[in-house]
């Protein structure tokens, strides 16, 4: 037969569990408001049955209590993946839209400081010489529009690499944090793999893990792998729960297909992440504790923030600089040296008023060499207005030169890198027109990806996040029960009472 205190012992049983259970309760409670953390509940289990004679040669069965199995978080992992593979993308879309802006406002069109007005005023001011080509302050309107629009090549040239050096930098960083984050997991792997053996589930070590991984997300794509599940689940990691996580490997997916460990959970230290580059300074591969891939091997670097920044501010494949900077250099590069050229070539055919042949060199760089940022005023039109050649015959009064010149407006040029033939004027508009799509595309993308990451965010919170709702009513639960328990105890009390003090009095 059982114990007469058999009682007793099952309501302390009670007592114990359903305290527990309080304090689970109000461990969640006092974290609703902290980030990562994964609301926690006591598991409970029933204790072992204990067989008694019920008389009459009938056996059964009893109950003897309850008891707390594990504290174990809510988490669903494939929430979990849904959510970062949502936020990767936001993040990349988001860097590259944020980068775009940055284009844009360098571009600045249409405005009254743009590249476009600075070439309509150079047109303008050439279409007012040839009404008048003695008046010196026609010709000098015509040198100050020229020095404008050599000083708005220029400018925009100067904040395009401007621009590009701060994504370098932030590249730079983003790969700095990110090898932080992996150093951070396997150092938590390491912690793990302590705990989990001795039965316990170190909850608050997931917790934070998680957190590094949705950081790390924001930066690139990986691949999480479960290393102990089949030791956890054969009893080979000692008293390890059945529900513990283990320890975890990092694999960076790469566009094409492969995968690259990142962190190895049975290796002391998490992998270096370096990019390369060319003698251009332009980043060309990947280096992973000092082993090099190309991008041309790889295809390129994985989605999230770092492969948004590598795709705005260059990269090299297949032996061409590619990216959206770079190809807006080298627009823009192109339009200043191919519209100085065919300018330079048109006023070389033009007189001076000493009938002279014109310059050659109207537009100027340094070095000979003309781009966007090199572009200049000739010395020689510098020196002197004269220097203009305005005359097709020598006649100080023709004026067909200086018409000339202003109708090169709708000339069509040859851009032989773009392969393309047409104005000065089409060209740009369609830069900008290129610039403007891409923008858009980038934004609509990255619009989409939001709704779904916050769509997933949501029914991961839905799962994970503490509601006050929620643990106010297992509070309550928890508190009846823990009081019913202590109600039994007395119970039982009162009845042991009345059997040691009430019973056996008679012959005394």
């Amino acid at each position: 037969m059982g114990s007469t205190f058999m009682g007793l012992e099952t309501g302390r049983r009670a007592l114990t569990t359903n305290q527990w259970a309080l304090q689970s309760t109000g461990n969640n409670i006092a974290n609703a408001g902290t980030e990562g953390f994964s609301r926690q509940r006591l598991v409970m289990g029933t204790t072992e049955q204990l067989s008694i004679s019920l008389g009459s040669g009938r056996n059964g069965q009893v109950g003897t209590g309850v008891r707390g199995e594990m504290v174990e978080r809510i988490r669903d992992i494939m929430l979990d993946k849904q959510y970062r593979d949502e936020v990767t993308k936001v993040s990349y879309y988001g860097t590259k839209e944020a980068a775009f802006g940055r284009m844009e406002d360098i571009i600045n069109e249409p405005s009254d400081t743009g590249l476009a007005k600075a070439f309509d005023g150079f047109w303008e001011s050439l279409q007012t010489l040839s009404t008048n080509p003695q008046d010196s302050g026609a010709r000098s309107v015509v040198r100050q529009k020229a020095e404008t629009l050599a000083q708005t090549f220029n400018y925009m040239s100067k904040a395009i690499n401007q621009v590009k050096s701060d994504l370098k930098s932030e590249i730079e960083v983003s790969t700095k944090k990110v090898n932080d984050l992996l150093q951070k997991i396997n150092n938590i792997n390491i912690e793990i793999h302590t705990v989990e053996p001795l039965g316990a589930l170190p909850n608050a070590l997931y917790d934070e893990r998680d957190r590094y991984l949705d950081e790390l997300a924001q930066y690139t794509d990986f691949e999480k792998v479960a290393v102990d599940a089949q030791d956890i689940g054969n009893g080979k990691m000692g008293n390890a729960l059945r529900n513990a996580e283990g320890r975890i490997d990092i694999e960076l997916k790469m566009p094409d297909g492969t995968k690259i460990k990142a962190v190895d959970a049975k290796a002391s230290s998490a992998v270096t992440l370096r990019f390369t580059e060319n003698a251009d300074g332009i980043y060309n591969g990947l280096e992973v504790n000092g082993v090099a891939q190309t991008f041309d091997t790889t295809k390129g670097f994985t989605t999230g923030r770092l492969s948004g920044l590598l795709e705005m501010y260059g990269q090299e494949r297949n032996g061409q600089a590619v990216g959206e900077y770079v190809k807006m250099e080298s627009q823009l590069d192109e339009m200043a040296k191919t519209f100085a050229d065919a300018f330079n070539a048109a006023h070389a055919t033009n007189l001076k008023k000493d009938g002279t042949a014109g310059s050659n060199a109207f537009f100027t760089g340094a070095g000979g060499d003309i781009t966007a940022a090199t572009i200049s005023v000739g010395v020689d039109i510098k020196a002197s207005l004269d220097n203009i050649a305005t005359s097709t015959d020598g006649n100080i009064g023709d004026s067909q030169g200086a018409l000339k010149l202003a109708k090169m407006k709708t000339a069509s040029i040859t851009f032989t890198k773009s392969n393309t033939t047409t104005t000065i004027g089409s060209f740009y508009q369609n830069v900008i027109g290129n610039m403007a799509v891409s923008t858009e595309q980038v934004a609509r993308l990255g619009k989409s990806a939001a709704v779904l990451m916050e769509s997933a965010d949501q029914r991961r919170m839905s799962m994970s996040a503490v509601s006050i709702d929620e643990e106010m009513t297992m509070m309550i639960q928890y508190q009846h029960a823990y009081n019913a328990a202590a109600r039994n105890i007395t119970t039982v009390d009162e009845m042991l009472d009345k059997i040691i003090n009430g019973m056996g009095l008679v012959g005394r």
